[in-house]
């Protein structure tokens, strides 16, 4: 009896860890696991975005809650940018300088604030790529998707920073950007 008992517990062992490795075969087959996306510049050109106005210096992508117009909702033109893994932004922010600082918010809702809640990206959330008198260039090194809102000043006078070397950030390089590997 007891060799037979043994041999039933081995079975129901062995029947067990097939379930578990057709269960996990099944999750990574519909999803679930990890994953990867295409972060290149072939696949993710950068996208041109000219809304958002300078006030007092001071360049934001949208407002903090997404209502660009305050008329109190966030209309299909209105909110934070849609932000998915290996999206590029070229970022128009009209403040005719080199902006002195600048600031990237990522939130989980289009309308910001408003909705949920904002917070500073880091790591690879959204990579700075260039900056320059007329652009930043913004991607998503991840391959998460948030909705993106940037801040750039000009400084508390207005007057900007020196424009970089040439070669180095100079007008006109940011829509030129090289291939990244």
């Amino acid at each position: 009896m007891r060799g037979h008992g043994a041999d039933g517990a081995a079975a129901r062992r062995a029947r067990w860890a097939a379930a578990c490795a057709a269960g996990t075969l099944a999750a990574l087959a519909s999803g679930c696991g990890p994953s990867t996306c295409d972060r290149s510049l072939e696949a993710n050109p950068p996208v041109t975005y000219r809304g958002g106005e300078p006030v007092d210096g001071e360049y934001m992508s949208s407002a903090w809650d997404g209502d660009d117009d305050g008329d109190g909702e966030v209309g299909p033109e209105e909110g934070l940018l849609y932000f998915p893994g290996g999206m590029r932004y070229d970022i128009r922010h009209k403040l005719g300088k080199v902006p002195r600082s600048f600031q990237i918010y990522l939130s989980f809702e289009r309308e910001g604030a408003r909705s949920g809640t904002l917070a500073q990206a880091a790591g690879n959330q959204a990579e700075v790529r260039c900056v320059d008198e007329e652009s930043l260039i913004v991607v998503n090194g991840s391959c998460s998707e948030y909705w993106l809102l940037v801040v750039a000043s000009a400084g508390e006078d207005g007057g900007g920073a020196e424009a970089p070397p040439a070669g180095e950030g100079a007008p006109g390089r940011c829509r030129e950007e090289s291939p990244s590997p």
